[in-house]
C-alpha cells in the first residue's frame, strides 16, 4: 500500500508521515510482524546511538559511561521475550533469552512497544505507562541511570 501510493503521488511525504496519518499501527506490525526482527532493528539503532555518543565524549564522560558496563536490560512482550546487554565499547549483544539478573526489565504488549518506538511520542509513552501497557523496572543503580536512556528511545 505505501509503495503503491508512494508510486502514484510524486508529492508524497513519506514513511513516517504515512503512519502517522493513516493509523499506523497495523501496518508497522505487518512490516515488522515478528518480535525477534523488531528486537534487532532496536538493537541497531541502539548500538550505532550508543557508539555516535560516545565518539562526540571527552575522555572522562567515556570513562564515567564505562564504569556503567556491562549493563542488561531485558525486553519481555506478549510475542517473545529478549536480553540485550550493553558492552563497554558500546556494542550491543541480542540473546533470545532472558537474562537471571538484568539491572532493566521492559515489559509491554509487542503491539504497545512497537507502536511506541515507531512514533516516539511522549504523550504516547506517558499515556501507556499510566494505562499499564508498558512497565519499565530498574533492579540496580546501574539500571536506574539506564532507565533515562530507555524511555529516551520510546520517545519519553
Amino acid at each position: 500500500m505505501y509503495a503503491r501510493l508512494k508510486s502514484m503521488n510524486s508529492n508524497f511525504k513519506g514513511e513516517e508521515t504515512f503512519f502517522r496519518e493513516i493509523g499506523f499501527l497495523p501496518l508497522v506490525i505487518f512490516m515488522v510482524s515478528n518480535f525477534y526482527e523488531f528486537a534487532e532493528e532496536l538493537r541497531t539503532e541502539a548500538e550505532n546511538t550508543i557508539k555516535s555518543e560516545l565518539s562526540r565524549r571527552s575522555f572522562l564522560e567515556r570513562a564515567g559511561f564505562r564504569i556503567f558496563m556491562p549493563l542488561t536490560v531485558n525486553i519481555v512482550t506478549d510475542q517473545g521475550a529478549v536480553s540485550l546487554t550493553i558492552f563497554k565499547d558500546g556494542t550491543i549483544q541480542l540473546r533470545r533469552d532472558i537474562s537471571s539478573s538484568p539491572d532493566n526489565t521492559m515489559k509491554a504488549n509487542f503491539e504497545t512497544l512497537i507502536g511506541l518506538w515507531h512514533s516516539r511520542d511522549r504523550n504516547q509513552f506517558v499515556q501507556a505507562e499510566r494505562e499499564g501497557r508498558i512497565k519499565i523496572t530498574s533492579r540496580s543503580y546501574r539500571g536506574q541511570q539506564a532507565e533515562r536512556k530507555l524511555r529516551e528511545l520510546l520517545g519519553y
